[in-house]
């Protein structure tokens, strides 16, 4: 039944791409026309969650104004979004409610006067604002957002993107003394890590430990105490036992290192362990502030005197503790002097950035959304991967009154289409959660149901969809509801990056127009 369409995959696997870069495929009929295209009426279910790569294409549906690429505008789809990708999107109600824990990091230096800085390239711009802030859009009083654009072309041959600049901006912020705390993230690892080339790893490692150097340097002269962090691993494993890629968030804990220019640093003791909840209340402890009693971690660090001007924050995204195996692990195969120092003479421990510790289930390896979200609550935030699923019920699902309405009234002409990841697990969803949601389509009466898929290829294999396609439409059979209309990479649907033209424009134009290659159904 899905012969042509695994062909298709399997012709875009010979040419070099994976599932994350598939281009638009859509099913046909007997005239050769595209069929379940997303039509005005319709309901449209965008069962993604976590945010930041659900804007562009829920723009491109919902925004009167959009203005990135000509569209047709469908002014009567029922949009229905898994959770509140941003408050622009207020008038369409999700499905569950985001989590914005209260009094974050940013929060409280701000209520306290302090000065905040948040660099960032484009590519995690979201993590160091949105997540680190608690779900929230504008910034915090007196806290300057800075963020540099990511490359954009050729991006495999540069694994440096761009950590020089980052640090160089970071360097001139400090020079003017305006700032007590400031935030960078160096998104090179998280990029890299999930790219398999060893040798591109080690020299983004590089890279991003000169940039550190540049850090480090200047804040030891200014008088700033430096922490060194990451969200989640990721680029401490290159490989998976079978010898194949490993481009998958691991269950690895990161480092944690704490530079104090001002003290000894062999009168600084630190926990033997810790998790990303502990940092915030660790800069708050360094800063002289209170903590929150909403904020439950504890500081890493035993209270000691210390006259820093104030604390900079730097994460390296991806960067997990792994084996010190130069043929394995692109950290340790790197030459990076600046970290080899930092490790040798200063106070460091190890945080816990995975499962349970994090708000996630406790097989779950980390995530950058995840791991941001915890370094600023101060706290352990129950993630959506864990709370969303187990609510996937007509119980649950009724308590959004428009939704259950849209279902409830549909006419014979309307269909219902669930755009879901295809993935067994995913910071922005799964297969089981589009079932799950068929389940309770089923059970209100829904006849006309079809599936557009986003092959993953990040937190699942590569080259999965060829073995998660059948399995899906077995399911379907099962249940006896559900058609699989069109299979598209999520570098398409979920880009994040600002490529209206390139990206999103396929996406939308697959689901609505039906443009793509044709698979005969």
């Amino acid at each position: 039944m899905l012969g042509q369409l695994l062909n298709l995959i399997q012709n875009s696997y010979d040419q070099g791409l994976d599932d994350y870069w598939l281009p638009p495929l859509v099913k046909c009929g007997a005239d050769n026309l595209p069929v379940g295209r997303v039509q005005d009426q319709d309901v449209l279910i965008f069962a993604c969650r976590r945010g930041e790569r659900e804007i562009q294409l829920t723009e491109a549906f919902v925004d009167p104004d959009f203005h990135h690429f000509p569209r047709e505008y469908l002014s009567q789809l029922q949009f229905f979004p898994m959770v509140e990708y941003h408050r622009k999107f207020a008038d369409y109600p999700p499905l569950f409610h985001s989590i914005k824990p209260e009094s974050p990091l940013g929060e409280v230096l701000a209520e306290h006067g302090l000065r905040q800085l948040r660099i960032a390239e484009s590519e995690k711009f979201a993590h160091v604002t949105y997540f680190f802030n608690g779900r929230r859009e504008e910034p915090f009083p007196q806290e300057d957002w800075i963020m540099i654009p990511s490359i954009r072309e050729a991006v495999h041959q540069n694994p440096q993107m761009r950590s020089a600049e980052m640090a160089e901006t970071l360097v001139q912020s400090l020079q003017t003394g305006h700032y007590e705390f400031a935030l960078v993230n160096f998104a090179a690892g998280d990029i890299f890590g999930h790219i398999p080339d060893f040798q591109a790893q080690v020299a983004c490692v590089e890279a991003i430990d000169q940039a550190l150097g540049r850090i480090a340097a200047a804040a030891q002269s200014l008088g700033y105490c430096l922490i060194v962090t990451a969200d989640h691993g990721l680029l401490e494993q290159a490989y998976l036992p079978d010898g194949s890629h490993s481009i998958g968030h691991t269950r690895a804990k990161v480092p944690f290192i704490l530079v104090d220019p001002t003290v000894p640093h062999n009168t600084i003791f630190l926990a033997p362990e810790g998790s990303l909840q502990h940092v915030a209340p660790t800069i708050l402890n360094l800063l002289g502030l209170e903590q929150p009693n909403l904020m439950t971690g504890r500081s890493l660090v035993q209270p000691y005197l210390t006259s820093v001007k104030g604390v900079v924050l730097i994460v390296l995204d991806g960067f997990g503790i792994g084996a010190e195996a130069r043929d394995t692990n692109p950290i340790y195969a790197a030459d990076t002097p600046t970290l080899d120092r930092l490790y040798a003479h200063y106070p460091h421990t190890a945080l816990h950035a995975s499962g349970t510790y994090v708000g996630l289930a406790p097989d779950s390896g980390g995530n950058s959304e995840t791991g941001h979200l915890t370094l600023g609550a101060g706290r352990i935030v129950p993630q959506d991967e864990t709370r969303i699923p187990k609510n996937l019920t007509p119980l649950h699902l009724k308590e959004n009154s428009r939704f259950y309405h849209s279902i409830k009234h549909l006419s014979p002409e309307q269909s219902v289409h669930l755009l879901f990841l295809l993935s067994p697990k995913s910071s922005h969803g799964s297969t089981s959660e589009a079932l799950s949601l068929l389940r309770v389509l089923q059970e209100w009466g829904a006849k006309q149901v079809y599936l557009h898929a986003i092959t993953d290829g990040r937190s699942a294999p590569r080259f999965g969809a060829v073995k998660f396609l059948p399995e899906l439409q077995t399911a379907l059979i099962d249940l006896g509801i559900g058609e699989l209309v069109t299979v598209c990479g999520r570098g398409y649907m979920l880009d994040r990056s600002g490529y209206y033209l390139e990206r999103t424009q396929s996406a939308y134009e697959a689901l609505v127009k039906g443009r793509g290659a044709c698979w005969m159904g």
